[in-house]
């Protein structure tokens, strides 16, 4: 608070209570002045009059033509009416019981391919149990419950809706949750070095990306976060476009001959032209982290274990939830695409990982830690990241925050689809 003028300033929304709590007053007070007026004076204007001497004590005869004075009639029944509807209200609606569901599961957390058993709390006449919008045939009961099998091409949350008839004639309809896990183990990949290339130890690197055939990278920290197009052989920038100091920088891509550049916190990414120039800025809901595209799609990470999708014009399409057999894969960061699958860092570990954008799985893991330069600080936030492919090499470029090295590397033991695929959105 603050004095002015020797009155006492109040916070506006102290002051909108105050001015609720005199308003809820006066209406109180008009209703209890009426009724009591009303058998006093039963002539109008005596009764008006005698209302405003009430409300201003120190005017004799208040001045008022019969408009006046119907006018005022008119309020003070008004007020009268809706006080007592209130009251009414209030009187007669009962508070709604949470009805106890007849539908529940032991457990959320399944495998796909499990047996769900779902219970009932009280004897069921008949039911109907839907799995994901569709209804379920052939679900075995066994006693007081049902099984069905947890069946789904895709990981994470699903929908179960139970409805039908208890015994005693009563109906219900229950909404239950059930998380799955992916049903495969991932494999272990490996790598060989092929050669390497000098890094910038100045660039926290936080996203790096080929495009036709030239090396561009992102950099974070605020007050150093940069978007750079660099000399592959040599390590040196050809390009910079520094982010202003409130920005931490993030993730990239190019798609359609435009780059784009996360930043973390703030909810705000830049949408540039390939000579660097800017050409918008687009906005999202959540950190920025990772970010990569397939042939029609933007996908970003914020850190869970979810992938987003987006159009060229940073319109959500859809979105993933990633997992592997033992639950839900967090700290997903830097992202790399590569025909139907996503290969990327996990935030403070030394692994890689490929998911399957076709179900959402971790079909590989990689373990990455004897390619940390022996220079880096393992115990602070020099970390693993950074991955870009280059598709005529078969090759990944490998490195992490302020790395002095960048590594070119062959991956083998990774899952390939069948045929080339586009991602699921």
């Amino acid at each position: 608070m603050r004095e002015d003028s020797g009155d006492m300033w109040i916070y506006p929304k102290m002051r909108s209570k105050l001015i609720s709590w005199n308003i809820g007053k006066f209406i109180f007070l008009s209703k209890s002045i009426f009724w009591h007026i009303l058998f006093i004076y039963p002539n109008k204007e005596e009764m008006v009059l005698a209302f405003l001497r009430i409300l201003q004590p120190n005017c004799k005869t208040p001045f008022m033509n019969s408009s006046y004075k119907n006018f005022l009639l008119v309020i003070l029944t008004c007020l009268v009416i809706f006080s007592c509807k209130q009251e009414k209200k209030s009187e007669t609606s009962p508070e709604i019981e949470q009805k106890a569901a007849t539908a529940v599961l032991a457990r959320t957390r399944y495998t796909i391919g499990d047996s769900i058993s779902i219970g009932f709390s009280q004897p069921v006449a008949q039911f109907q149990v839907m799995w994901n919008g569709n209804i379920v045939s052939g679900a075995e009961q066994v006693s007081d419950s049902v099984i069905i099998k947890a069946v789904s091409e895709k990981t994470g949350w699903k929908q179960l809706i139970v409805n039908g008839t208890t015994k005693s004639n009563e109906t219900f309809a229950d909404t239950l949750s059930v998380e799955l896990l992916s049903d495969i183990s991932p494999k272990e990949m490996t790598y060989s070095v092929l050669s390497s290339y000098p890094h910038q130890k100045t660039s926290f690197t936080e996203g790096l990306e080929f495009y036709k055939g030239e090396l561009y990278e992102s950099t974070g920290e605020n007050g150093k976060s940069l978007l750079l197009k660099i000399d592959l052989k040599t390590g040196a920038t050809i390009k910079s476009v520094p982010l202003t100091d409130q920005y931490f920088g993030e993730g990239l891509t190019i798609f359609n001959d435009k780059i784009y550049q996360l930043t973390w916190t703030t909810g705000v990414g830049f949408r540039y032209n390939m000579d660097f120039t800017l050409d918008k800025t687009f906005t999202y809901y959540t950190q920025g982290w990772g970010m990569t595209h397939t042939d029609s799609s933007i996908i970003m990470g914020d850190g869970s274990n979810k992938l987003y999708y987006f159009n060229a014009e940073f319109q959500k399409t859809g979105e993933l939830e990633v997992y592997d057999n033992k639950g839900p894969v967090l700290k997903i960061n830097e992202l790399e695409y590569v025909d139907g699958y996503v290969f990327a860092n996990i935030w403070e570990t030394d692994k890689i990982i490929q998911i399957d954008l076709a179900t959402g799985k971790v079909v590989g893991s990689m373990d990455m830690k004897n390619i940390i330069p022996g220079e880096v600080d393992q115990t602070g936030s020099s970390v693993l990241n950074g991955i870009a492919y280059q598709p005529f090499e078969n090759a990944f470029y490998i490195t992490g925050k302020n790395w002095p090295t960048l590594f070119k590397i062959k991956v083998s033991g990774a899952a390939k689809k069948k045929s080339k695929t586009i991602a699921l959105k």
